[in-house]
């Protein structure tokens, strides 16, 4: 290819060999829809792709993260329950996962067989694409009231949910901690808000457990 070139609807803006990593970057641009890609072409057994979107919080409660959760939760052509996870022992694939940073959230996924590369494909494109998002999976994915012990109804009712639970973890495993206004942080957040200049978007993205469920 060169630049300048016009491959299935898109336009090659830049070509670039990268002989430390042995591979050739080749950057393109979607005609129809704007959409940036990065073609990165080496001799690798392993076949992987990533569909990535910026996502810039707006406050503390979690959105992006709670979304990249949810969004794995059924699409429109695989209306199923979390088919992210019956995809695990299905698939030949070598990584599956999806993760929000300070300001992005990316989905990808890697398989040395053609075939199931092109299947986990149809389903992570359907998924960020078209996502159910329905109401009863931020309930599971983000945060629900429910009873400590769903057997027992005399038992107290207290916030459950994946994300909440994740976060809970997030600020509870680091040994040291600092106070912040109505906030117990881990020193290595306060590190990156002072020394890195990163406190907007790094404490957002993170999903502080008191704003996630406010409400």
């Amino acid at each position: 290819y060169k630049t300048g070139d016009k491959i299935h609807g898109y336009t090659v803006q830049e070509i670039v060999d990268i002989p430390e990593l042995y591979l050739t970057a080749i950057k393109l641009h979607h005609d129809k829809t704007g959409a940036r890609h990065l073609h990165a072409a080496r001799e690798d057994d392993n076949n992987l792709f990533s569909v990535g979107f910026r996502t810039t919080p707006m406050d503390s409660t979690g959105v992006p993260h709670i979304l990249e959760h949810t969004t794995l939760c059924g699409s429109q052509k695989f209306p199923v329950r979390d088919p992210f996870f019956k995809m695990l022992s299905r698939s030949l694939a070598t990584f599956m996962n999806a993760m929000t940073a300070d300001d992005w959230t990316i989905y990808p996924f890697s398989s040395q067989n053609y075939q199931d590369f092109q299947n986990l494909l149809s389903i992570y494109l359907d998924a960020v694409f078209y996502p159910k998002l329905r109401e009863l999976d931020f309930c599971q994915e983000g945060w629900r009231l429910e009873h400590e012990d769903p057997k027992d109804p005399k038992s107290p009712i207290i916030f459950k949910g994946v994300v909440y639970n994740e976060m809970k973890g997030v600020f509870v495993s680091k040994p040291v901690y600092l106070y912040q206004p109505r906030v117990i942080l881990p020193l290595y957040i306060r590190y990156k808000i002072y020394i890195l200049q990163q406190v907007y978007n790094y404490i957002h993205q993170l999903a502080l457990p008191v704003a996630i469920t406010k409400e």
